[in-house]
């Protein structure tokens, strides 16, 4: 399947897959506003909205001081008990980029993986595997809460554990194992190794390079050298060896 067939696929599985909130969250009870992010929730106390809205101011200044100003507008985040899982990837794909769901338990509990989220709404990308991969390695290392897919635990630790269960990267590269038709565990597997490998790229070979490689998706051309390459420097220094 070309990429170009792929994400159509994917696009068309969103769509399929969740309603466009555009408006229903101009609908929805503003239950805080903190200058560039606002709490859109009925069921949130005015404490817990005003608490969480300035966690996720102060998290989203760490995205924007890593990445940069691409995102200029608000940020709207609807905390409800109806959501299972956090997402700001599918309704940015929707056209509604900007908007966030995070479960209300997650919030409670202090488990939701809200840097992840943002990083999504400032890097929205049709790479599931770089997007994810730069989401889940920021949340890791900026993140004020751990989340998943290590929940605060080392992520290289992490991915050396589940490097036997991938046996190319190739395959994630191309988008498998990343979406919610996916299991938790294959997910959890995927998005680990995606967050190890551009954690590796980015401490690495540095930033700006990265950043080209978000852009164009030619491993080749960004760093002279091919994805399969950079996987084989990536296993190695994940096991301690030299390359």
């Amino acid at each position: 399947m070309t990429f170009r067939k792929r994400w159509l696929y994917y696009s068309l599985w969103f769509g399929s897959l969740s309603v466009s909130m555009s408006g229903c969250a101009i609908a929805l009870k503003v239950a805080s506003d903190c200058g560039n992010v606002q709490i859109l929730s009925n069921e949130l106390s005015g404490n817990e909205a005003e608490t969480y809205c300035r966690y996720a101011a102060s998290e989203r200044k760490k995205v924007e001081a890593f990445w940069g100003p691409t995102w200029k507008e608000t940020i709207r985040i609807h905390v409800d008990s109806s959501y299972q899982l956090s997402r700001a990837l599918v309704p940015a794909f929707q056209g509604n980029r900007g908007f966030m769901e995070m479960p209300l338990s997650l919030v409670r509990e202090n488990r939701g993986s809200l840097l992840h989220e943002l990083v999504h709404i400032y890097a929205p990308d049709r790479n599931l595997f770089l997007a994810e991969g730069l989401a889940v390695y920021l949340q890791d290392k900026l993140g004020g809460n751990p989340g998943f897919p290590n929940f605060g635990r080392d992520l290289k630790v992490s991915a050396r554990e589940r490097l036997s269960e991938v046996s190319s990267l190739s395959v994630l590269n191309a988008g498998r194992m990343l979406t919610v038709r996916d299991s938790d565990a294959a997910r959890r597997t995927a998005k680990t190794l995606a967050g190890s490998f551009v954690g590796f790229l980015i401490e690495k070979y540095g930033l700006a390079k990265f950043r080209d490689l978000y852009e164009t998706k030619n491993y080749a051309n960004v760093y002279g050298k091919s994805l399969e390459i950079l996987e084989k420097e990536w296993r190695s220094s994940l096991l301690g060896k030299k390359t």
